[in-house]
Formats: C-alpha cells, sequence, structure tokens
C-alpha cells in the first residue's frame, strides 16, 4: 500500500506541476534554444522538466519515508539539492563546465564521505576486492560524477534519458525490496513515479524537456542506488523472481549500460580525433539510430528494449561472477554497435547510390529521390 502512495504522490504532483510550468516557461520566454546546430527538435519547447521530477520526488520522499527506515535520506537530498540547484541555473542562463564539475565532485564527496555511501570492494574486477578508505572514496566520486555526466549525455532526444531512467528505479526498487531494504525501494518507487509522470509530456511530440536540473538529479541518484545495491549483495543473496543475484556488480553494470557504454563510446572517439572529450557533438548512439531513419519514439523504445534485455540476460548468468558478466555484456555491447555502424553504412551506400542516380536521372520517382535526400543529410550530422 505504501509504494502506491509514494508512487502515485510523485506521479500526481509532476502531473500537476508541469503544466503550469510551460505556461510560465513560455510567457517568460525561458525555453530550449531550437536554432542551435545539434538541436534535433525545432519548435520552442521549456526546458524545465526537472522542476516538476524534482519537486514531485523530494514531495513524496518527505511525506512517507520516515528517517529511521532510510537515515541517509536528508544527506542524499540536500547532495541532490546542490546538482539541481546548478542545473536549474545551467538551464535558464547556461554554465561552463567548470562549475558544473565543482558541483558533481562535492555532492559526490557529500555521498561518500557524509553518507558513507561507498565502493568498498570491486567483487575481483580486475582482481581487486576489498579497497582501502581513501581509494574507496576517490573511487565512489568519481563513479558518481561519471554516472551523472552519462545520463547527461543521453538526454538528446524524447523520452530516453526518462525510460532509461524509469527501468532503473523500477528494477531498484524491486531488487531492494527483495532484500527487505524498504528505504531504499521507497527511494527508487517515488523517482520511478516522477519520471512516468514527466514522460506524459516528454514521448513525442514533447511538451517539456528534462533539462539538466532533471538529467544530473537522475544521474546522482541512479548513481547512488547502484552503490549501495553493490554493496549489498556482497553480504547477501538477493533473491529476484527465479533467479538469486550473486553477482551484483555485474547486474549494475547491465542496469547501466546504456548510459554508460555511449559516454565510454564518444569520448573514446573524440580522444582519438584529437578533441577534447567534452565537446559536444552529435554522434551518440541516439543520434546514430535516428540516421537509420527511426523517429524517437523509435529510437528510444530500442534502446530501452536493449537495456530490458541486458538487465535480464544479467540475472540468468549470475553464476558467471562480476568479472565475467562486466566483459560479457560490454563485448555484448559492442557487439550490437557494430551491427548498427554497419546497418549505417549500408544505407550511406544506398542513400549515395541514389544520390547519383538522381543527378543522372532526372526522371527517377520522387520517393526515391525524397529518401536519397533524406537519408544522406541525417547520415550527414553523423
Amino acid at each position: 500500500m505504501l509504494f502506491t502512495l509514494i508512487y502515485l504522490t510523485s506521479l500526481l504532483v509532476v502531473a500537476f506541476a508541469i503544466p503550469p510550468i510551460i505556461t510560465v516557461s513560455l510567457r517568460k520566454r525561458l525555453f530550449d534554444d531550437p536554432n542551435e546546430s545539434r538541436k534535433i527538435h525545432k519548435r520552442i519547447i521549456p526546458n524545465f522538466g526537472g522542476v516538476a521530477i524534482f519537486t514531485g520526488f523530494l514531495f513524496s520522499c518527505s511525506i512517507f519515508i520516515p528517517s529511521h527506515i532510510l537515515p541517509e535520506a536528508n544527506v542524499l537530498m540536500g547532495a541532490g539539492l546542490v546538482l539541481f540547484m546548478i542545473g536549474l541555473k545551467d538551464d535558464i542562463i547556461g554554465l561552463g563546465p567548470g562549475i558544473k564539475f565543482v558541483a558533481q565532485f562535492a555532492s559526490a564527496f557529500i555521498v561518500a564521505m557524509v553518507a558513507n555511501i561507498r565502493i568498498t570492494d570491486l567483487h575481483g574486477v580486475f582482481g581487486v576486492y576489498d579497497l582501502p578508505y581513501y581509494a574507496s572514496i576517490t573511487l565512489t566520486v568519481f563513479f558518481i560524477v561519471g554516472i551523472v555526466n552519462a545520463f547527461n549525455l543521453i538526454d538528446g532526444i524524447d523520452g530516453l534519458a526518462g525510460s532509461i531512467g524509469l527501468i532503473l528505479c523500477v528494477t531498484f526498487g524491486v531488487l531492494f525490496y527483495k532484500s527487505g531494504d524498504l528505504g531504499w525501494a521507497y527511494l527508487a518507487t517515488a523517482l520511478a513515479g516522477a519520471l512516468l509522470g514527466f514522460l506524459f509530456f516528454n514521448v513525442t511530440p514533447a511538451r517539456i524537456f528534462m533539462g539538466d536540473s532533471g538529467s544530473l538529479l537522475l544521474g546522482f541518484i541512479g548513481a547512488v542506488l547502484s552503490i549501495k545495491f553493490t554493496t549489498i549483495s556482497l553480504t547477501e543473496n538477493v533473491m529476484a523472481g527465479p533467479f538469486v543475484v550473486t553477482s551484483g556488480m555485474g547486474l549494475v553494470s547491465a542496469i547501466l549500460i546504456v548510459p554508460v557504454f555511449d559516454t565510454l563510446r564518444v569520448f573514446t572517439l573524440r580522444i582519438m580525433r584529437g578533441t577534447s572529450p567534452f565537446t559536444a557533438d552529435s554522434n551518440h548512439i541516439h543520434h546514430r539510430l535516428l540516421s537509420l531513419g527511426l523517429s524517437h519514439v523509435q529510437a528510444t523504445l530500442v534502446l530501452a528494449s536493449v537495456n530490458v534485455v541486458f538487465i535480464v540476460t544479467a540475472l540468468a548468468l549470475q553464476s558467471l561472477g562480476d568479472a565475467q558478466l562486466i566483459s560479457l555484456i560490454m563485448l555484448l555491447m559492442l557487439s550490437l554497435n557494430g551491427v548498427l555502424s554497419l546497418s549505417i553504412n549500408i544505407i550511406r551506400k544506398r542513400a549515395l547510390l541514389l544520390s547519383n542516380s538522381v543527378k543522372a536521372d532526372e526522371k527517377m520517382p520522387k520517393t526515391e529521390k525524397s529518401f536519397a535526400e533524406r537519408v544522406l543529410e541525417k547520415i550527414s550530422e553523423n
């Protein structure tokens, strides 16, 4: 019953908050600029969905989660507030990466040192088990900052960040419930409700975007839930339906695979090209799916489905152990990326052939001519 109350409260607060946020944003001309070169959308759309998400999430947690069930809640909300405020300021006036990184590192340090939520063991990955205290603090901080930015980077098409975040929250909500950690299950449920309320307004055609205030908060909570679950999985085996979770870190890697892989991929490519890894471009996985002719909804469904399949696969292969499971997940994702690259190359060649045919044959049907022009335009962006 309490899960339902938490979920519905977050959802309804967000659902009732977004329409006035949209109205005020348009009246005050506070919206995402569609004229920027990387922007996919062509309409004026407010980007303050994070305000509604944070409000619904905070309200539900404050009302329904007692402090004795989740003692770390106040610290988490304080650290999350830092990221929310810096993201909101970025949405309004724009900020350089420096000040955003300072805020991210500050929030991560608060979690690691004040709430004592840390990565204490690598489960044998790279042959490492127990971590010394300061190594644990350092790794935790960089992990949180990395996940925060990974979620920020996948917030590029309608519904994607919200859908991946919803899958994460539902998965962790079930896992924490099964492990008996109700406070963390309530926290995940509150964010799940807030995200679903937001997605009603963010699916194509989107009426509002999440903005940095939402994506930074989502990545932050996702990182904290990941760390907490890996810590729990060290001392107990969690039952998840017919599966027994014995490789917690491997399962977490599957839950985070879409934003993490996309971030690692684009950063690697940028470095190989001699540019800064923080230089924005249109080479993310969701952009590449759009270049295949998929719509925003279709691209989001593809990536969300991949995420779910990887989670189920990780649950089914728990006996492999963390190191082997993580390696398998990355190998599978690399294979899928290879298939995507091959598909894009095939379509590019077809479009180029059609383009040459257009120049040579003015009698070509308009449908084929339109296809060639449309695909070439999309692929040229990637």
